[in-house]
């Protein structure tokens, strides 16, 4: 991987850059030009999220079936 800055990978219009540099979860992956997250650590995050608001949707139509 080639390694840039961000606001160099904003300049050629890239979605992602590499600063060879681990995040402050010690990933070596890429980063988002938009926010400079980690690609690792948003993917982890939103596994995360996803779990959380499943169990939230299960609960909600559970009470929502016991008032019936």
């Amino acid at each position: 991987m080639k390694i840039f800055t961000r606001a160099e990978a904003i300049n050629l219009g890239q979605l992602r850059f590499y600063t060879g540099k681990p995040c402050r979860n010690g990933h070596y992956s890429e980063r988002f030009t938009s926010n400079g997250v980690c690609v690792e650590c948003s993917a982890q995050h939103s596994s995360v999220y996803r779990k959380h608001i499943k169990k939230l949707i299960h609960d909600a139509r559970a009470k929502v079936a016991e008032v019936r």
